[in-house]
């Protein structure tokens, strides 16, 4: 019995695959940007620019207050495991509002202040609880909430700078199952990891109108280390009908224990230009790069020792090899009046994780994204809102690390509405 059970070490490494990705990072952090596709780093002319490009708040009177909020409803499919089966598994239907709120002020001439709530990393993904990869993921969901104040200073009438700083707070909850073998039936233990952590990080932003009618924009987020500290990793073991079988499985096996690993997020960066064509109609470009090369290797390590006897680990490291991953971003704005405006953007977003590292916690690939949107402005309170078509390329994959080869599918659907009231 425990030579056949040598192998469980080895799998629960697996249960330790946190994944925080670009298919995790959510760019929709206001109406009137997503609704361009998100390239807004050079305009950053409403109060979501304490999010996109903090030197552009220098731009905006008095007290500016936005709130809004966006639906996520993504879709996931797998054909495989190949060569075992070609059968198409949908994963669960989920959906997710991640909300925002920001705040700017005014102070002076040239001195701007900014605050703004959000959440840039988070989503999630549920698998049917038999699937044939439920020992890779069952239930996974990350969720960040960032608290940004900025503070945008004009040097010049025609150059504005920023920085600001970031405070997250990091929950992520994995759950999968794991065989147990050497037994006369086929029993699964399910494995839950559960951690929260606080990060810190800096932001900086650059904003340059070089004529009345080109602006160019800068901004850069420093990487957040997230130290996830004595998180609980939990086992639900089915009984075996074998007392002695049962005891060695919850007491020595998979003891209920605390786990710690380190997560350095990546450093998000991007530049933007602008221009004005005519009065009522403006079109920008942008290319963004999230350096998730950072994430090379993922090591936990346990408080209680986690295995067969004489084969139990404390410690556990597991290669991510993450990519640097970058988008290209183009949206255009056109006034119909002085009240209407009508919106739309295109982007391509590139994957961060290799074909050998991919996993369901939440299949990421290359992304086209579609959006379009309107804006009403009645005195002093303006509304947006855009609809987002996410088309992910198929990802086939015959290299996987876990032995989990097949064909990933997922589209997703973007809905957001976002209010801005200035005093």
């Amino acid at each position: 019995m425990l030579k056949r059970l040598s192998c469980i070490a080895a799998t629960i490494i697996l249960s330790t695959s946190m994944v925080f990705a670009s298919g995790f990072s959510i760019y929709e952090q206001g109406a009137k940007a997503t609704a361009m596709g998100g390239a807004f780093i050079a305009q950053s002319n409403d109060v979501s620019g304490v999010f996109y490009n903090p030197a552009g708040i220098t731009a905006l009177n008095g007290i500016q207050l936005g709130l809004g909020a966006t639906i996520i409803m993504p879709s996931f499919s797998f054909e495989g495991p190949v060569p075992l089966s070609t059968e198409k598994i949908e994963a669960e239907e989920n959906v997710f509002t991640p909300v925002t709120f920001y705040t700017t002020y005014k102070i002076n001439d040239d001195l701007s202040a900014g605050f703004g709530f959000y959440t840039l990393y988070g989503l999630g993904s549920e698998w049917p609880g038999e699937w044939p990869g439920r020992e890779l993921a069952t239930t996974s969901e990350i969720t960040t909430f960032f608290l940004n104040p900025v503070i945008a200073y004009k040097l010049t009438e025609e150059l504005s700078v920023a920085i600001g700083f970031s405070v997250a707070f990091a929950n992520v909850s994995l759950e999968r199952d794991i065989e147990i073998p050497g037994l006369p039936v086929q029993l699964y233990a399910g494995n839950k990891l559960k951690g929260s952590t606080t990060g810190y990080s800096f932001n900086l932003g650059l904003q340059y109108k070089v004529t009345d009618q080109l602006t160019v924009g800068g901004v850069y987020r420093g990487n957040m280390l997230l130290d996830f500290k004595d998180g609980d990793v939990t086992f639900d073991i089915p009984s075996t009908g074998d007392a002695g079988t049962d005891a060695l499985l919850s007491g020595v096996v998979f003891p209920n224990t605390n786990g710690s690993a380190e997560i350095d997020l990546p450093t998000l960066m991007g530049v933007g230009i602008s221009y004005q064509f005519t009065d009522n109609l403006v079109a920008e470009f942008d290319w963004m790069q999230l350096g998730w090369s950072s994430y090379d290797e993922l090591t936990v390590e346990y408080d209680d020792p986690i295995g067969p006897p004489g084969g139990q680990v404390t410690e556990v490291s597991v290669e991510r090899n993450y990519e640097d991953s970058f988008s290209l971003r183009f949206g255009l704005e056109y006034l119909v009046n002085e009240q209407f405006a009508v919106r739309a953007g295109f982007l391509r977003d590139n994957k961060a994780v290799p074909d050998a590292n991919l996993e369901p916690s939440l299949p990421e690939g290359d992304r086209n994204l579609f959006s379009i949107g309107a804006g009403y402005t009645i005195n002093n309170l303006t509304i947006d809102a855009f609809y987002m078509l996410l088309q992910q390329d198929d990802r086939e994959i015959d290299n996987s690390d876990y032995g989990f080869n097949g064909t990933y599918k997922g589209s997703a659907n973007l809905f957001g509405v976002s209010f801005g009231y200035g005093l």
